[in-house]
């Protein structure tokens, strides 16, 4: 039982700390049970399943009741996902993965990754790729590399600056990013001055949040 509600924890990107602030239950109690010493009485279970907006069946068995689910609703098993960071801003100077930079995590499929590669999300700001499909609060799924094809949409920083998301095109000996919104000029690098741009991953996918 407590593998489940360390999945909530994960999911929601929460510790059992913010849970016992918000229910009021002592973190002891999510000690003892993770230790095994004790289980939380129904009364307990229905504050944290409340917490976490699931029932009290999926808390204790990792499976929605029947009754919980709307027709036609599909059980989809956590375990074909897998937490992905998601980036906030990156200092200069600090990982990008240090803890300060991750404001939370987002499950994704497993097949939507491939084995060996690492991704991490950002959080989608502005209007410059709108005709992208892409708009502010969007997630954007990026897999890290250093290098993309043109056409390809990458997050590249220039000259140690903010990062950017834009269209990369190699062209004649030129590196242009394009945004996907008129308003915004395009940028065009050539000779030494390729050196300075920098691409830091491929967008594989855009996740709506509504």
């Amino acid at each position: 039982m407590y593998e489940i509600f360390a999945r909530l924890l994960a999911e929601h990107g929460v510790r059992a700390a913010d849970v016992s602030r918000a229910t009021g239950l002592p973190s002891s109690l999510f000690s003892e049970w993770k230790k095994g010493k004790s289980k939380p009485k129904i009364d307990k279970l229905q504050k944290i399943a409340a917490y976490f907006g699931v029932s009290v069946d999926y808390l204790a068995t990792g499976k929605p009741a029947i009754s919980d689910l709307p027709q036609g609703a599909v059980f989809v098993d956590s375990e074909s996902f897998i937490k992905v960071p998601i980036v906030g801003s990156v200092r200069c100077g600090e990982p990008m993965f240090a803890e300060a930079n991750i404001e939370g995590y987002q499950m994704t499929p497993m097949t939507d990754l491939n084995h060996g590669e690492v991704y991490f999300y950002l959080r989608a700001k502005g209007d410059s790729m709108i005709n992208a499909g892409i708009t502010a609060g969007d997630l954007l799924l990026i897999r890290v590399q250093n290098d993309v094809d043109s056409g390809d949409i990458a997050l590249v920083n220039i000259n140690g600056d903010e990062d950017t998301l834009k269209k990369v095109i190699k062209k004649d000996g030129a590196i242009i990013l394009q945004p996907e919104n008129p308003v915004y000029d395009t940028k065009i690098f050539v000779g030494n001055e390729m050196d300075s741009v920098h691409i830091q991953g491929r967008l594989m996918q855009v996740v709506k949040k509504f």
